[in-house]
Parts: structure tokens; sequence; C-alpha cells
């Protein structure tokens, strides 16, 4: 029976983007990548060897099992994020738990699948959500602040294939208020919109504790509504803190 890599199976509220506050069962697999060592990677503990600790392996049937003891009372609102590290990498864990869920009676109505937008998909993760109510592409596509190659990191073609999938997503940036990271907001969403990906844009500050975000979230809320963005904060961040399981 074949173990997939993953580091933690969580209840809690999506912190970010189009649901927060949404209570969503969170899925995160081990694995990216990229490093953004530019601003630090908030989850780490997912891919970096350092944490090798909370390295999980389970196979597709225990880890439904997982989602379903976390939410045992499904509703019309049931909403799975399927996360990382990057969870694109994992395609062939999500379709089978998917398929479990479905088998079982139990297929989320919701699913968002958090990508750093630059796996390819497959066919397989396409047919396997098609029942789905909703699909949530949340695409955070990492700007050089990140300190990853901009020709690898932002792959337009990438995420108009997503788009072909579903037309519900975000273009979900991370932010420090520079006029070069705005320009960059700029450059890429262009990039993705040659490309027919309509995703609506969130913005987010950079920072994973509330000392780090309290320094420029201000600032950086009033210039993305000026832009005409969507702000998004990390509610998660400062309600628990930057910690595993929230």
């Amino acid at each position: 029976m074949k173990k997939y890599k993953y580091s933690e199976c969580f209840l809690s509220i999506q912190g970010e983007g189009k649901y927060t506050g949404v209570p969503s069962v969170f899925l995160r697999f081990w694995g990216c990548n990229f490093t953004c060592e530019g601003f630090k990677c908030d989850t780490e503990y997912s891919w970096h060897k350092d944490y090798n600790h909370m390295l999980k392996r389970a196979s597709a049937g225990e880890l439904m099992c997982e989602i379903e003891k976390l939410c045992p009372a499904f509703t019309e609102t049931y909403h799975l994020v399927i996360t990382g590290g990057e969870p694109m990498l994992s395609q062939s864990a999500f379709v089978e738990i998917l398929y479990l869920l479905e088998k079982n009676g139990n297929l989320p109505s919701y699913v968002t699948i958090e990508t750093n937008g630059t796996q390819m998909p497959r066919l397989a993760a396409a047919e396997s959500i098609s029942d789905v109510r909703e699909l949530l592409w949340s695409v955070s596509p990492k700007l050089s602040i990140s300190g990853e190659n901009w020709i690898n990191a932002i792959q337009p073609d990438v995420v108009a294939a997503y788009a072909e999938i579903s037309k519900c997503g975000q273009l979900k940036y991370v932010v420090d208020g520079s006029a070069k990271c705005w320009d960059e907001v700029e450059i890429a969403t262009q990039a993705f919109r040659d490309a027919g990906v309509e995703f609506p844009v969130w913005i987010m500050p950079v920072g994973a504790t509330t000392e780090q975000l309290s320094q420029n979230q201000e600032q950086i809320c009033i210039d993305t509504v000026t832009r005409g963005y969507n702000f998004s904060p990390r509610a998660h961040a400062w309600i628990f803190g930057d910690k595993p399981g929230t």
C-alpha cells in the first residue's frame, strides 16, 4: 500500500484570500520545489530537512480517515484545503484521497488548492475534482523578494492550465510595500492576463508573526485599495501566531 508524505492534517479557519474565516480542513503535504529564502518560508516545517521529525507517511485511506475525523458532520460548506509545501507535487496522493472520499459519500463541496503555480496539472487531477462544486486555485506567484528566480516562479502557461480546469481562482501575492514589489505585481499579473488567466488579485503583507505584520500592513492595505486589488490579512497568524496546526 503506497504511503504519501505529509506534515499535518488539522481543522482551523482559512486565514487568507477569498475564504478568510471559513472553517476548513487542511491537508498539508510534504515537499516543495522552492525555498523562498528571501523572506523565509512560513511553512518550512513542511519541506525542510531540519523538520524531518515532523514528516509523516500515510496511505490515502488513512488520510481520508484523518479528514473525516476532523469534520464528522459533513455539510454543504465542507471545505477542504490541499496545501503544502507545494501540493501539486503530490497530485497522485490527493487524486486518490478525493476518489476515496467520493466513494465514501464525503466528497467536499469546496476544495482549495494552495500552490505556487509552477507545476502542471495532470489529467487524473483534473478528472478527480470534476464532481467538486467549486475548486479554487489559490495561486501564490513568488516575486523577487522571495529569493526565487522570476523565470522559474512566474509560469503563466501553468496557471492557464489550472484555469482550464476551474475558472475559480485567485492570484495571491506577498509584498513588502516597495515600489519594486508593486511593479512586479503589475508585470506578473499582466503576464497571467495575457495567458488568459482572469483570477482576481489578492495582496498579503510579508511576515508570519504579528510583530512582522504590524510593521507594514497598514500602508500595504492602503496601497492595495488604491491600486484596486483585494487585501488579505493573515488572520491565522494574528489569532494563533506562527505555528503548525493553524
